[in-house]
């Protein structure tokens, strides 16, 4: 079975490198008369038709392969199209006609011509005896129950498809979309993120929008116009601010630094006095507290290295912004 295809009135499967080469099955199904009341618990719709189609064989003749087999179970007829020679325009076809009372178990049926109905393509083909027309269509009865309990069969693994995906509907968990900030937490917990990040960005860049010759024009008290002498005066308290700002910071680190060796040297010592009474708890505690140190010192050792780095770098940006200031030159306007 490659796919199956379902409407209100068909139900066709298609099929693939069968055996039987058989390529597809299509029933052709009665509408139900609508009725009032409680539904009736037989669910089966009528079956009007069936129809199988066939690929062509090439170990049989055109005139004895079947291409399309219709079970007209409405109207009790069985219709065989066979395939169509390269040798003639239209294929050969052999109808039967089902005897009253066919399905009755105790009723045999007796042939005569009336049941059949044949068109040979060909005159010269093979005639088939009466014999073999009669156990023809003994088969193509047998056959036509069994075509019919493989319809039933299909249309119910189609209900039983539709009633698993239904209860999987019904009990499956609804994901909340993250665009609904009104009952997704994570949402809500994304946003606040985002609004923490663009709230501090925003802080950055009022940090970074400040004149950095602010509050050196505010100690000669804000002029309009500063002469030569006033621009040099800004230029070296500019440099010597970020100096002292530099050195201060550095400062603190080094001494951070400083005292965290004390401490670990007072560590050791203790450690030197006390070391034969303590217990395997003391020694391994000692232990713990002597690599968080050497931890922290390696922190505040990279942090100095890294801003001494820094403070070069920031050193020859500031110098590049004083010589690309406008109001360090001539006309020497600053506002």
């Amino acid at each position: 079975l490659e796919r199956r295809h379902e409407t209100v009135l068909e139900l066709t499967d298609y099929f693939v490198n069968r055996d039987d080469f058989l390529e597809y099955r299509k029933a052709v199904f009665e509408p139900r008369p609508k009725k009032f009341g409680p539904a009736d618990k037989d669910t089966q719709r009528p079956i009007i038709s069936i129809t199988e189609r066939y690929d062509r064989n090439l170990t049989l003749s055109a005139n004895d392969d079947v291409r399309e087999l219709l079970y007209a179970i409405k109207e009790n007829k069985f219709i065989i199209t066979y395939h169509r020679d390269s040798h003639h325009i239209t294929p050969s076809t052999r109808t039967f006609c089902k005897p009253a009372s066919w399905n009755d178990k105790a009723f045999t049926i007796q042939w005569n011509e009336d049941l059949q109905d044949t068109y040979q393509a060909d005159e010269e083909f093979k005639q088939m005896s009466k014999r073999d027309l009669y156990y023809k269509m003994i088969k193509l009865i047998e056959q036509e129950e069994e075509v019919i309990k493989r319809v039933r069969k299909a249309e119910d693994e189609t209900r039983d498809l539709q009633s698993r995906r239904q209860q999987e509907e019904l009990s499956s968990d609804l994901e909340i979309s993250v665009y609904d900030i009104d009952r997704n937490d994570k949402s809500k917990i994304y946003r606040k993120l985002l609004q923490q990040k663009a709230d501090e960005e925003k802080r950055k860049k009022e940090i970074h929008d400040v004149d950095y010759l602010a509050p050196f024009l505010a100690a000669i008290g804000n002029p309009v116009r500063i002469n030569v002498q006033q621009a040099q005066q800004l230029r070296v308290a500019a440099q010597r601010d970020f100096k002292d700002r530099s050195i201060r910071k550095a400062n603190l680190m080094q001494a951070r630094f400083e005292s965290e060796i004390q401490e670990l040297i007072s560590k050791q010592q203790w450690y030197q006095k006390h070391q034969i009474g303590m217990s395997k708890e003391d020694e391994l505690e000692y232990q713990r507290l002597c690599q968080e140190a050497q931890f922290r010192l390696h922190i505040l050792e990279e942090r100095l290295k890294r801003h001494k780095e820094l403070a070069t770098e920031k050193y020859m940006q500031l110098e590049n912004k004083l010589n690309d200031d406008s109001r360090l030159k001539e006309p020497y306007t600053i506002r």
